[in-house]
């Protein structure tokens, strides 16, 4: 049932949790079977036992009053809530922090990614590749300019779009990539970019969930086009809602900036409106001044925090790897960091013995460790919205009514890696999880190790 047949007593040994179970056995043995049935630690909660986690986790967002208020409260009496300092403040220290040229903040991450599209030279009648391992805001920019999604077949032990199927998509009329770093673990970059200079692409990275991951030392978002960010509640660096564009292109930057400022031109002040012309269609996305304060404030804990999940994320992926029903989530060959935006694992039925998933993870979820099975099963491309943008007029005066066949379009881009995925991802996705103490990671591997251990009884549950 497990690799190389891990015992419950080698992991509490390699835990450090031996003493305890010797003394909890013995406390065990002393008892009634009824009385064993709710102090026996190897019993799952699902089935009477206690839980492998009874603490809670921590919280997310994470606010210090102490110090951040006063800083809050500052900008808020200052009535300079337009973008300003503050702003320009936070652009700078996120762009020196990747180490790149330019940084646009913008009011959230589905307007980054739009915006990032909307000042490439992708027009209707373009295809642009994309990862299907997403959801709609990934390839709004996309639709916006009239381009054709095209979707490429995921790795299922990476859950990252598989470089090798975005070369059997490109057709002379692809002009863009779009991989996504999805549950904040590194898209194959490097490969990416061959692509892409091959084939003369933009790409366009959705970074949204990947903060400071890394990529053979470099940080995901600064070897394309653009990096695309959101700073959403549920973030690794939190504001409420925000997003940035990252680039070393200082003129696709100015155009970008002028883009989230009513088309004015680069650098004008938010609020000056005497003899200000605009050059070009355009949007209003600007980040507010007290959103940057919050980002500021964040950005004190991000690289910490970072290192924190890294260091667990390490630590569950070494010990969960000695379980049959469980596979962290791989790295592919260049990704040296992830965010751990989500931890993610593949499981594996077969392996505990016809264990659904679905029981596996009630199983789970009473011991006190959360888990999700991600995207729901409908694939992105299969979804309404983009029936609904087939139908409109620009669509139909640029494609022929073969391409626009919506069923045909499923065919045609379908992913069974993705879909496989779907059947098989599992996620642990709290923020306050992946920032545990190393006891509380414990308490994950200690609850996957008692439902390994109780199968045929959970089954019957």
């Amino acid at each position: 049932m497990k690799k190389d047949q891990v015992s419950r007593r080698s992991f509490l040994q390699s835990s450090g949790l031996a003493a305890v179970g010797s003394v909890l056995a013995a406390q065990i043995s002393s008892v009634s079977a009824q009385d064993a049935v709710s102090t026996d630690v190897t019993v799952p909660a699902i089935l009477g036992g206690p839980k492998a986690h009874k603490s809670g986790w921590k919280g997310w967002p994470q606010w210090n009053a102490e110090a951040w208020t006063p800083k809050m409260d500052a900008v808020m009496k200052s009535r300079n809530w337009s973008r300003a300092g503050k702003v320009s403040e936070f652009e700078k220290k996120w762009a020196d922090m990747h180490g790149v040229k330019h940084c646009l903040t913008t009011v959230n991450g589905t307007n980054a990614l739009s915006a990032a599209w909307m000042q490439l030279d992708i027009r209707p009648g373009d295809e642009v590749i994309c990862s299907p391992y997403t959801f709609s805001a990934s390839v709004f920019g996309v639709l916006y300019k009239g381009a054709m999604p095209v979707w490429a077949d995921i790795d299922p032990m990476t859950f990252q779009i598989d470089p090798e199927k975005i070369k059997e998509k490109i057709t002379p009329r692809t002009k863009g990539i779009l991989p996504v770093h999805i549950c904040g673990y590194p898209s194959d970059m490097p490969a990416i970019m061959e692509i892409a200079k091959e084939h003369n692409l933009f790409v366009v990275e959705d970074a949204c969930q990947a903060h400071l991951a890394e990529i053979d030392g470099k940080k995901v978002g600064t070897t394309s086009n653009a990096g695309c960010f959101s700073f959403q509640t549920s973030k690794c660096l939190a504001i409420g809602e925000g997003g940035a564009i990252l680039t070393n292109d200082t003129d696709y930057y100015h155009r970008l900036y002028s883009y989230h400022n009513y088309g004015y031109a680069s650098g004008t002040t938010p609020g000056q409106i005497s003899s200000i012309t605009a050059l070009i269609l355009a949007n209003k996305i600007r980040m507010s001044e007290y959103q940057a304060v919050i980002g500021l404030c964040q950005l004190e804990n991000i690289e910490e925090q970072h290192k924190i999940r890294n260091e667990n994320a390490s630590y569950l992926s070494e010990k969960l790897s000695a379980y049959s029903g469980v596979t962290p989530v791989k790295f592919h060959k260049s990704g040296t960091q992830a965010s751990y935006y989500i931890y993610s694992m593949i499981y594996n039925t077969e392996g505990l013995d016809g264990l659904s998933r679905e029981q596996f993870i009630k199983a789970m979820e009473a011991e006190g460790v959360y888990v999700g099975t991600g995207y729901p099963n409908d694939p992105i491309y299969t979804q309404p919205f983009l029936h609904e943008v087939f139908k409109s007029d620009i669509y139909k005066k640029f494609y022929s009514e073969d391409e626009l066949d919506f069923e045909k379009y499923k065919q045609r881009n379908h992913c069974p890696a993705l879909i496989k995925t779907f059947n098989t991802a599992l996620w642990i996705g709290a923020q306050g999880v992946m920032l545990g103490s190393k006891s509380d990671m414990d308490d994950i591997v200690n609850a996957v190790d008692k439902i390994h251990n109780n199968v045929a009884k959970i089954k019957t549950v």
